[in-house]
């Protein structure tokens, strides 16, 4: 698994090098049949990650945000999104990250995952019981047992997985907790891991999406499912995601459920 790891880590900060060398107040993009956009810079990074994991891992199978290759009979499958936050990415805003994960194909979650900031330099990483890492520094989730006064992120409108947000943000309002939006769910839902937030709900189904937030979120003490509380896999699509400290997973379910359509 170390070995894996350093391959990610050293994939990331390639990918670091193209993200900022197409970053600045005029990325040229073009808009996809989703209605989002789409840079050199994802397309580019998406590249290498499969040319990479074809010359060290040709076995590996590789479920990318903008070009995938699946293989018969693999084991491990890496989960990659090449940036995340590609709508302020585009708009010259530094709100982005990289992020992948090693998804074992048996149960489908992840066993190893890494993102990168590259606009501060902070390097997340986690591997299956082997702790969750910021540059180095070991992460814990933070310990609050109330909603008030903490902070939550969240994306989407959730009609795409059948649930509607609007329960969640008139919730989480009643009870003084700050809802924030990045348009890169990854970026704002690292925090956790971090420290930072309390919670994140992600109301789309993508994997790759949430796949590396799935393993550094719980080796630094906390805990993700999807949107109705039952685990999920991570190489596939399913049902969003709630990531949380733990303490407050149970109340933050309650009230996503009161959401659904």
């Amino acid at each position: 698994m170390e070995q894996y790891l350093e391959f990610a880590k050293k994939l990331a900060k390639e990918a670091e090098e193209i993200a900022l060398k197409y970053f600045s107040f005029e990325v040229e993009r073009i808009i996809k049949e989703d209605n989002t956009p789409l840079t050199k810079a994802d397309t580019e990074i998406n590249d290498l990650v499969i040319k990479r994991i074809n010359e060290v891992y040709p076995e590996h199978s590789i479920y990318g945000e903008e070009k995938s290759e699946l293989k018969e009979n693999s084991k491990y499958i890496w989960v990659c999104d090449p940036i995340d936050g590609t709508m302020p990415f585009s708009n010259g805003l530094p709100i982005f990250t990289f992020s992948i994960a090693l998804v074992d194909q048996s149960d489908g979650l992840p066993v190893l995952g890494v993102v990168n900031d590259p606009i501060l330099k902070n390097m997340y990483w986690a591997t299956k019981n082997g702790g969750a890492y910021r540059n180095g520094k070991r992460l814990s989730v933070s310990k609050n047992d109330n909603l008030k006064n903490t902070y939550l992120i969240t994306e989407a409108s959730g009609k795409a997985v059948g649930f509607s947000n609007l329960p969640l943000m008139k919730s989480l309002s009643e009870k003084k907790c700050a809802v924030m939006r990045f348009l890169s769910f990854i970026y704002g839902g690292v925090q956790v891991a971090n420290g930072k937030f309390i919670g994140a709900v992600f109301y789309n189904p993508y994997g790759h999406d949430v796949a590396a937030l799935k393993i550094i979120t719980e080796e630094a003490g906390g805990k993700v499912t999807d949107l109705n509380g039952e685990e999920r896999r991570y190489d596939k699509d399913g049902i969003g995601c709630i990531v949380s400290n733990g303490i407050l997973h149970n109340e933050l379910l309650e009230i996503v459920q009161s959401g659904k359509l």
